[in-house]
């Protein structure tokens, strides 16, 4: 894997900037000049002749292999395909998966440091683990990093007898492991583990450092001081990083590096659950537009004279901690916020009386995050729960910083191309696309686009009614709980039977998933569906024109659509992929200007033959102005770590 940016490194601006993204694309073609596509054939050919060997003889090349990647773990002095070769039989013998051509050019394309775009279905899993076997080789710790806490511990599971016939030991790491036994697991040779607990347990450890309980400094002082005593039990959690295989690594560097990890603590509330409540309770009385203006773009509200009036009148009834003109207003718009920006089913559930927030772009629960600022509190008082304490910020970093961090750095993911410019700018990662084990067969009709949200429900209903009458499967993909539950009620009401997959129900997902591809099945599923999941289909399914997949809601990014649509017409398949979608969306309503949201609404009644091209490139036009302002926000939070490098006089104890 390559060398990225040192995590120091200012990012590059203006005419620097040019420079670095044209070094960027020439080195994604020179590493294409060199032919990855003839070496992985060369690959395919060296492992298919390793057949007749002996288990003696293999174990033979496995440990001649790994002593070369020991001593020359980035080049391998020529010997490299020789050694995935190796790997890649092993994968034969123990998991039945004998690598594509394709494969191997990934693997290939992971050990030298580039994001490899596979397309859903390609076989990804068992891509990183040759690479994973190749990094791990080299006596270095290798952390495979997933997106969620159920893919780390499957693909450690699934993937392990390949590890152990390698001489590897792997480990799996989700939030419910304790702390005790965490340090054990990340000395395991390859260690699967979503950014967000590794980034945490990173924290955790400079937090300790900080505070000299560094075992490695104790044993120092302790050697020192002559006592004779025995070293202290290691406080470190992680072995160290040195080398990172991210796999769907739009997920992870992209989607979630909008916001940074803080480790925090609670902290004395006080009295803010009760001006909270009150606070809940006078929002809900204001009018927007005359007490105070709502700014979709910018997720945020704005005072105006009635709703200051209200305020001064509610302020003798506030703790007195929160009486004060700037601290109440404050209140006031975060419960704004809440009620417009912040929505039941949409950014979060209630579960078991407590507030959960979701994951916007898998849907996913996320179960130990907290809105910071008094906005949870805002949305506990909205909700009527319990009012917990807010935290205090013990620690953080944001993941562009984080995987900076990281001597050797590569990645795969299914959709990578969009965010191309990003990957290189902010992680020094050359996106390369991978062609197909076979051709593509997806079908993808036309957009349609619908007036309204319940116009479009009712062409969805009446779309999947008809396919399900002649037993084609059908996968619905929406962006939120809300729209999934609305989609299930007009389904219902027509008599078809569904699998419901959202995040309040996702403890059934690799049930539902595993009976997606049936015959006539109807499943509807929030973004969580995308990710890591496989959808196998039967013979008559093939017969019926492979899986469906309508798009029923505008995302945000491009890549998330894609992704979807990914779910069907993999290896060869046949599928096709159906788009509906409506003006009234989130994503028009904040990136789209009134005056031509008017012109759609007109557009959309007509029955012009142009017209259904001009609504899609205006919503496509929003998704690039939320795409754009996602982009700003993730460069903002690493500009931030940036400056408080530079601001801190010092580092360490």
């Amino acid at each position: 894997m390559a060398w990225p940016l040192p995590a120091a490194a200012r990012l590059p601006e203006g005419l620097d900037q040019i420079a670095h993204d044209v070094r960027g694309l020439w080195h994604r073609r020179a590493t294409l000049g060199r032919g990855l596509a003839r070496l992985s054939q060369q690959c395919a050919a060296a492992c298919e002749s390793l057949k007749d060997l002996s288990e003696e003889e293999l174990s033979a090349r496995l440990t001649q292999a790994r002593e070369l990647l020991r001593r020359d773990p980035l080049h391998a002095r020529g010997r490299l395909l020789e050694a995935l070769a190796a790997v890649g039989e092993v994968a034969a013998r123990v998991k039945g998966m004998r690598p594509y051509p394709v494969q191997f050019m990934a693997a290939l394309a992971l050990q030298r440091g580039l994001l490899a775009e596979m397309a859903t279905g390609e076989g990804k899993t068992l891509t990183v683990a040759l690479a994973a076997v190749l990094a791990a080789w080299s006596s270095r710790p290798c952390h495979v990093i997933t997106s969620n806490d159920y893919l780390a511990c499957r693909d450690a599971q699934e993937m392990a007898p390949l590890y152990a016939r390698c001489g590897l030991s792997v480990a799996g790491i989700d939030a419910a492991v304790e702390s005790a036994r965490r340090p054990a697991l990340y000395a395991s040779d390859v260690v699967y583990v979503t950014a967000k607990e590794l980034l945490a347990d990173h924290l955790r450890d400079e937090l300790a450092a900080r505070a000299g309980r560094d075992p490695r400094r104790l044993a120092f002082e302790n050697w020192l001081e002559g006592s004779g005593a025995p070293l202290p039990p290691p406080v470190l959690l992680v072995r160290g990083l040195h080398g990172a295989i991210v796999d769907e690594a739009d997920n992870v560097l992209v989607d979630e590096a909008v916001t940074p990890l803080i480790l925090s603590a609670p902290r004395n509330s006080h009295d803010l659950g009760d001006a909270a409540r009150s606070m809940a309770v006078l929002a809900a009385r204001l009018k927007p537009d005359e007490d105070y203006e709502v700014l979709p773009q910018r997720r945020t509200v704005t005072l105006r004279a009635g709703a200051r009036l209200a305020l001064d009148q509610l302020a003798p009834a506030l703790p007195t901690a929160w009486r004060a003109e700037p601290r109440r207003e404050e209140l006031l718009r975060q419960a704004l916020t809440v009620r417009h920006f912040i929505l039941l089913n949409h950014q979060y559930v209630v579960d078991e009386g407590k507030i959960v927030l979701l994951d916007e772009f898998t849907g996913r629960l996320t179960p130990g995050r907290t809105l910071m600022a008094g906005l949870h509190q805002a949305v506990e008082a909205k909700e009527g729960v319990e009012i917990t304490d807010p935290n205090e910020s013990l620690g953080q970093l944001s993941f562009q910083t984080f995987f900076r961090r990281f001597p050797r750095l590569a990645g795969t993911s299914g959709t990578a191309r969009e965010a191309a410019a990003e990957f290189w700018r902010i992680y020094g990662l050359a996106v390369l696309p991978i062609p197909t084990h076979r051709p593509r067969l997806t079908v993808t009709a036309g957009t349609r686009v619908f007036a309204t949200a319940q116009a479009r429900w009712k062409a969805v209903t009446d779309h999947v009614a008809s396919l399900h009458q002649a037993g084609q499967p059908v996968l619905i993909g929406v962006r939120s709980v809300d729209a999934s539950l609305v989609l299930a009620r007009e389904l219902e009401a027509r008599g078809l039977p569904f699998a419901l997959l959202n995040a309040v129900l996702h403890e059934q997902e690799a049930g539902i998933v595993a009976q997606a591809g049936g015959v006539g099945r109807i499943t509807i599923a929030t973004n969580m569906a995308g990710r890591g999941t496989d959808i196998r289909l039967g013979p008559e399914v093939l017969a019926l024109g492979g899986l469906h997949v309508v798009i029923a809601e505008a995302n945000e990014s491009a890549r998330v659509s894609r992704q979807l649509a990914g779910r069907c017409g993999r290896q060869g398949d046949p599928g096709s992929v159906a788009v509906m979608l409506s003006l009234d969306d989130g994503l028009v309503h904040r990136f789209v200007p009134v005056a031509m949201r008017r012109i759609l609404s007109v557009l959309a009644g007509s029955s012009a033959p142009w017209r259904e091209r001009f609504l899609a490139w205006a919503l496509r036009l929003a998704q690039r102005r939320a795409e754009a302002e996602a982009y700003a926000r993730r460069r903002a939070v690493l500009k931030a770590d940036d400056w408080l490098d530079k601001a801190l006089p010092f580092e360490g104890a």
